[in-house]
């Protein structure tokens, strides 16, 4: 059986990606490690503890933006590279492994994000569709608010139908609409907390990510600002956070990359390859470990 903390992986690496898509991004990891030897306090946990088992910052802005920009055009030809069938096949397995996670299988409250195929991210579908398909299930999805000042910001909304709910939003990403068919305001699971009760897993997108949990995002810091503001909101009634759960391609997860985050990065608790589900923090083995029982 394999180890709680790597459920149906083969190897914690997980890397079946291409030699050249490898080399190109341990070159970055390389140039980061080398080009920061100051750190800055430790990445939280998704769960809001921060230790210093997690990936370390580097200091120094200008060296640390460079090594996050030289990573994401790294990570962006990797996915480019690959083929419309690998991209089937990995989401497939993916989607695989996302089930045998029980916290996964049998969530009630649910929040994913909506995939998008332009930015080549797992898909989330078959996930999705599990979800509406459980009795009394309910799944969020995010929307980017653009405020009178330009200021951005993410919600999780509820979606009941998503070739019903869904339009193009901000970015042209897939986004539900602001009200249900009958006019009503959706549902938010910050907003409306006490009426929706605590999620029990997000899933969350990314460029790129490491055995620590640590998630490199496109740059806009929707994920993290999210996941901070609904852990507060969450620990401020007494309620249990959410499994963070990362969906990624083969060459997205690399488990020694020195991944660039900062001290307000959020880590995820486990991320799941077209290898395996690998756990991140110790919710992460807690979850994988009562998965196999």
């Amino acid at each position: 059986r394999a180890p709680p903390w790597m459920l149906g992986a083969t190897r914690a690496t997980t890397t079946t990606t291409t030699t050249a898509a490898q080399s190109s991004f341990a070159r970055v990891a390389r140039r980061l490690a080398t080009t920061t030897a100051a750190r800055a306090p430790a990445p939280r946990a998704a769960s809001g503890d921060t230790t210093a088992s997690h990936q370390r910052a580097a200091s120094m802005p200008g060296e640390f933006d460079d090594a996050k920009r030289a990573m994401r055009r790294a990570m962006r030809d990797s996915l480019r590279a690959m083929s419309a069938e690998t991209i089937s096949i990995e989401d497939a397995a993916i989607a695989r492994h996302a089930r045998q996670v029980r916290r996964v299988r049998d969530a009630a409250r649910c929040a994913t994000y909506l995939a998008s195929a332009r930015l080549r991210e797992v898909s989330t579908s078959a996930l999705i569709a599990d979800a509406l398909a459980r009795p009394a299930s309910m799944v969020f999805a995010p929307v980017v608010d653009v405020g009178g000042d330009a200021v951005r910001t993410m919600r999780m909304v509820h979606v009941e139908d998503v070739a019903r709910d869904v339009e193009r939003g901000a970015y042209d990403l897939p986004e539900p609409t602001a009200s249900y068919a009958d006019g009503r305001r959706r549902l938010d699971v910050v907003r409306d907390v006490a009426r929706v009760g605590a999620l029990d897993v997000i899933i969350v997108p990314g460029v790129a990510f490491n055995a620590r949990g640590v998630r490199l995002g496109r740059g806009g810091g929707y994920y993290d600002s999210f996941l901070s503001l609904y852990a507060e909101t969450v620990a401020a009634r007494g309620l249990a956070p959410p499994l963070v759960v990362a969906l990624a391609y083969s060459c997205q997860y690399i488990a020694d990359a020195d991944v660039p985050a900062e001290a307000h990065d959020r880590c995820v608790d486990v991320v799941i390859t077209p290898s395996g589900a690998i756990a991140c923090t110790p919710a992460g083995a807690l979850a994988l470990e009562s998965s196999v029982q």
